[in-house]
């Protein structure tokens, strides 16, 4: 079981499933959205997850043309999690909003083209230009 939530506390999520996928994601969305130059994001199953409190939510277009949104806590601005038109089944939790986030394991790297040259992160993983085929994101 996977536990997070805002910085205030107003707002916890539980998940009771494994992650489906990990990884940073440089895309610009992302790093407005951060203030840093990528997110670390992990891939779950939507209906294995709860939210505790009341969440808002920021829409925009995704990379895929079609509707994100990006959940957050609306009394400290914490972003927890995001969903997306393309793939409904799925949440993408930021890991910075986990309680135990050292369990995670980037497995990838993502939308690169657009990662700034002050933010290289260590480790070999797999990078892509765009989104990986058959991914996700939020």
């Amino acid at each position: 079981m996977m536990t997070g939530g805002c910085l205030c506390g107003a707002v916890r999520y539980e998940v009771a499933a494994d992650p489906v996928y990990t990884g940073h994601c440089h895309c610009r969305s992302c790093q407005r959205s951060s203030g840093a130059g990528h997110s670390t994001y992990v891939g779950v199953p939507r209906d294995a997850m709860t939210v505790h409190g009341e969440a808002r939510a920021y829409a925009h277009t995704g990379g895929s043309g079609l509707q994100a949104l990006r959940h957050f806590c609306p009394a400290c601005g914490s972003q927890l999690f995001g969903t997306a038109e393309m793939d409904p089944e799925m949440a993408t939790l930021y890991a910075g909003s986990l309680d135990d986030p050292s369990v995670i394991r980037p497995d990838a790297a993502i939308n690169i083209r657009s990662r700034q040259p002050w933010d290289h992160i260590a480790g070999g993983l797999p990078e892509f230009e765009g989104m990986p085929p058959g991914a996700g994101g939020a």
